[in-house]
């Protein structure tokens, strides 16, 4: 103790000078996170340093999503110039968990002397031991209790009765004044024991202090406004406070109040605590009595820390990072409050009763005019630097369901809004900005919008949905169908009327029950079609053009996404070797792809007229083809489907015998499509034959690369892009081997201008001017006008972030990979004695039979490979499915997937020995019991 605070002229405040905390504070830490559910407290630590930030973390919400990547070190492994601070870190298991998660070291007081201070009776032991004057109580035991008349003291004024746990809303401190209502509140509390005390009248104050290692530093003193009725429901809840001066209390009152901080911070320190923490006392006939100890407080702080800045003081969030970090906290320096009139204050607005929340004004600086709140307004949230007629509001609640006495908000001001009495009532103009902010936040969002906290909460649990997935690729076996009846037993239910107040329940729902109820074609095991990985960027892409309702169509309404499409376009034919002249734009898939150059072809060599058309491809061919052909107004006797030849390929000599004898007949042959990858085997058909042929015909060449297109982007692809570069459209589907999420497909052309021949807006307007603001001028380019749809969504973006992300050369590598793992594959099959290749690794496809060479007669090799597919897909957790090569079944492998490894595909390969050494077996003991004699 002093011994200006002995003689009871105790400085107006103490603490460490403000240079040296700071200068000591940047050299020991790389980083400090404040954590709570609200940043006033960081916010008002002043000119912010470089270390420190804030984090949304403390009981009263979910945990905030860690960032892309994961936490910045390994979890478990804190640094130690890396820290966070929370006062309250007992209140459920979020701050610690955090600190764990992403490798900080948690800087928050001892958990059991916590518990001791807050605890409403233990805490008289605690005033005892530090020689602190209590008012008289007793206690009410939890069990064996007598009547109430046994407690009641007659000759007090009145009682204040309190529960033992420190009630954050004042439920637990409830004034009694006879008898009869002692009795009510014990019935309310029967199993827990009660702290009854003499009820002092007069005005209450609280003590910010900091125990550390050495000593106590004691710091500003403030008026607690408690259980004032525009604020609150209960008669204990906090509802705020405002600093005082030494000459604002009666004579000795100020330095009494320190020197009981004093002493309850060397007990606290004794014990092993360290921090922050806050003592509350009543004024009773001069002098004044303690009431509790606040070692979990943060609101208050943030006042305090103002007092301290003018003193040119370290804020008490420093003083608090000191007492961990240091064995012994800097010299203190006692200083004086700035003379005159100002006298920061805050008023804590609660909930008068159990109700739903619409929503909240934004956190920041206001101005009033009359019952209205304008802002937020520009400039820092920060006390000191508010303006006459200003405040700052803090929003602490969330919208959603909220209960009586829970805190809403904070507000801030830059003098005192009540007078220095026992209970006052807030002034004219505080309750006037109460009020202003009360009816913005019972403004309810527009129809069909959520409020801002809503939105965040179900975002962040949207986006751990989404890295839970990326995450556990093999959480599961990849092959998943439900029946129809267990599907529409989980999701079929009335059309609801009214919305949910948790979003996030039903995203989990949907997530369990429908999305999660499909079969994984991501899976590093799933080898059946042409597996899609997607990727997070792509995910976060769709999540972006959605929320931005981007609609590359018209260049008047989206020109930014626009201008990304065919920015993302010209990356597309860099990566495959095209000429820059090429142009074309991003549709669903390669269905809509082939559907849209073959309706160019069409117009251009056909024009209005298509009798006698004809269209050539392959049996191979992928069946959009087909479909294309019946959208186009060819029937199916139009469309020419050749035989493949021995290697599953176009035959270009074929082609042109039949063009030769159909136009003899009369018929006009216009277009050939090949294709770059089939779909059962990979093949690839003779492209630069079908190049030679075509131009000497005069047709029209679509080339389907759907899926083999993106082979081009590779060393071992680019003999590829001769007849690419020379190909009048190109089918590429980067929702196959480009890795993105459906649905992303791109029709490429060599004359991209031809496009507009076909899809102008201007070809096919009716009499409606309606379109017409939507002309494009100069060099505006509106791609509504190269395709079949007007409203288009932003596929581009996914592709564009994607490449951003992980750059070309990742995307090389994995098509590289998944050749390389088809050829090994091919190996490992060769070597097996019971497996035979059907046809070799073509783009990172290839077919194989189980067929071992000591089969029974009779033995059906196409069923067993269907058994054999079924059992690796039931019981093998693995995904492989079957096909027919040469009108023979077989088992076809496509190892695209960048996740998938050898192990994998090893894997796989023994599951189809082990299964088909099972049917083999079964075949063989069906014909030893068919041959076996019977008796008669």
């Amino acid at each position: 103790m002093t011994a200006s605070e002995e003689s009871g002229h105790a400085e107006d405040i103490e603490g460490v000078d403000a240079l040296t905390g700071r200068r000591l504070l940047d050299e020991l830490l790389d980083e400090a996170v404040w954590l709570d559910h609200c940043p006033f407290v960081s916010a008002s630590f002043g000119p912010a340093p470089a270390w420190l930030r804030h984090e949304p973390v403390s009981a009263f919400q979910p945990l905030p999503a860690p960032p892309p990547g994961g936490p910045r070190e390994p979890a478990g492994t804190p640094g130690p110039r890396r820290v966070c601070v929370s006062f309250a870190p007992e209140h459920g298991p979020n701050a610690r968990t955090w600190a764990r998660t992403h490798g900080y070291r948690l800087l928050a007081p001892d958990p059991g002397v916590t518990a001791w201070a807050a605890d409403k009776i233990s805490v008289l032991e605690l005033f005892a031991e530090a020689g602190v004057a209590a008012p008289p109580s007793v206690i009410v035991p939890a069990a064996g209790r007598a009547a109430a008349g046994a407690y009641w003291n007659g000759r007090w004024p009145g009682a204040v009765a309190q529960r033992r746990e420190n009630n954050l809303i004042g439920r637990g401190t409830v004034p009694v004044d006879s008898r009869e209502e002692l009795a009510r509140c014990l019935a309310a509390w029967p199993d827990e024991p009660v702290r009854l005390s003499r009820r002092a009248p007069g005005m209450s104050l609280t003590v910010t202090a900091c125990a550390g290692r050495d000593r106590t530093v004691v710091s500003a003193v403030s008026h607690q406004l408690v259980g004032l009725p525009e604020l609150a429901a209960s008669w204990g809840t906090h509802c705020g406070n405002q600093l005082v001066h030494p000459g604002d209390l009666p004579d000795g009152l100020y330095a009494q109040a320190r020197r009981a901080a004093r002493r309850v911070g060397e007990v606290l320190r004794g014990r092993g605590f360290r921090g922050m923490f806050g003592i509350d006392l009543v004024e009773e006939d001069g002098r004044l009595l303690a009431v509790e100890v606040n070692p979990r407080f943060q609101t208050v702080v943030s006042l305090v820390q103002a007092a301290e800045r003018a003193a040119g003081l370290l804020p008490s969030l420093g003083l608090h990072l000191l007492s961990f970090l240091l064995p012994a906290l800097p010299p203190s320096v006692p200083a004086a409050l700035p003379p005159g009139s100002r006298r920061p204050s805050q008023l804590v607005v609660h909930a008068a009763e159990d109700t739903v929340l619409p929503g909240l004004a934004p956190t920041g600086r206001y101005r009033r005019d009359g019952r209205t709140a304008t802002g937020p307004l520009s400039g820092a949230c920060d006390l000191a630097e508010l303006g006459e007629g200003e405040t700052l509001y803090w929003a602490v609640a969330r919208p959603g369901p909220v209960n009586a006495g829970q805190e809403l908000a904070l507000l801030q001001f830059g003098h005192t809004v009540a007078a220095l009495a026992p209970r006052p009532r807030p002034g004219p103009g505080a309750r006037a900005w109460i009020a202003a902010f009360r009816e913005r936040a019972d403004v309810a969002p527009p129809l069909l919008r959520l409020a801002e906290e809503p939105m965040r909460e179900a975002g962040r649990h949207a986006l751990e949905l989404v890295i839970q997935r990326f995450t556990a690729p093999r959480e599961r076996p990849p092959f998943r169908v439900p029946s129809p009846d267990a599907l529409r037993a989980a999701l079929d239910e009335p059309l609801p009327e009214d919305g949910t107040d948790d979003l996030c329940a039903v995203l989990d729902r949907v997530t369990r029950e429908a999305l999660g109820e499909a079969t994984r074609l991501d899976h590093p095991r799933s080898f059946a079609f042409t597996p899609s990985t997607g990727n997070f960027p792509a995910v976060l892409a769709d999540a972006l053009a959605s929320a931005h309702l981007s609609v590359p169509g018209a260049w008047l309404v989206g020109a930014g996404p626009t201008r990304l499409e065919l920015t993302t376009l010209d990356w597309l034919k860099t990566l495959l070797g095209l000429p820059r002249e090429t142009g074309g734009l991003f549709v669903s898939g390669g269905s809509v792809a082939n559907l849209t150059a073959l309706a160019v072809a069409r117009d251009h060599h056909l024009g209005d007229d298509t009798s006698g058309a004809r269209l050539y491809c392959s049996s191979q061919a992928h069946p959009s083809v087909a479909r294309a052909a019946h959208l186009l107004g060819l029937p199916r006797t139009r469309l020419s489907v050749v035989p493949a030849d021995h290697d599953l390929r176009l035959d270009p000599a074929e082609v042109a015998r039949r063009v030769t004898r159909d136009r003899a007949a009369g018929l006009r042959p216009f277009a050939v499509v090949g294709t770059l990858g089939t779909t059962g085997t990979g093949a690839v058909d003779p492209l630069d034959d079908l190049v030679g042929l075509c131009a000497h015909e005069g047709l029209w060449l679509h080339v389907d690369g759907a899926h083999g297109a993106a082979a081009a982007a590779t060393a071992r692809g680019h003999a590829l892009r001769a007849a690419l570069r020379r190909a009048d459209s190109l089918t590429v589907d980067p929702h196959k081997w480009l890795f993105q999420p459906y649905e992303i497909g791109c029709v490429l052309l060599r004359r991209p201008e031809l496009l507009r021949a076909t899809f102008d807006l201007e070809r096919h307007a009716l009499d409606t001017g309606y379109l017409d603001p939507t002309a494009s001028r100069g060099a505006e380019v509106n791609l509504s006008d190269h395709g079949p749809q007007q409203s288009r969504g932003l596929r581009a973006l996914k592709l564009w972030l994607s490449l951003k992300a992980f750059g070309a050369r990742a995307f090389r590598q994995a098509i590289e990979h998944g050749m390389d793992l088809a050829e090994h594959a091919a190996a490992l099959v060769t070597a097996h004695p019971e497996l035979r290749l059907v046809t070799p690794p073509s783009l990172a496809v290839l077919t194989f039979r189980y067929e071992p060479a000591d089969v029974p007669s009779g033995w059906d090799a196409d069923a067993a490979q269907e058994e054999i597919s079924r059992a690796v897909c039931t019981e093998g957790e693995a995904l492989l499915l079957t096909s027919r090569v040469r009108k023979a079944t077989v088992l076809r492998m496509c190892t695209v997937n960048p996740a998938a490894t050898r192990d994998d595909v090893a894997y796989v390969l023994g599951l189809v020995a082990r299964y088909g050494r099972r049917s083999l077996d079964a075949a063989e003991a069906e014909v030893r019991e068919s041959a076996a004699p019977t008796d008669r």
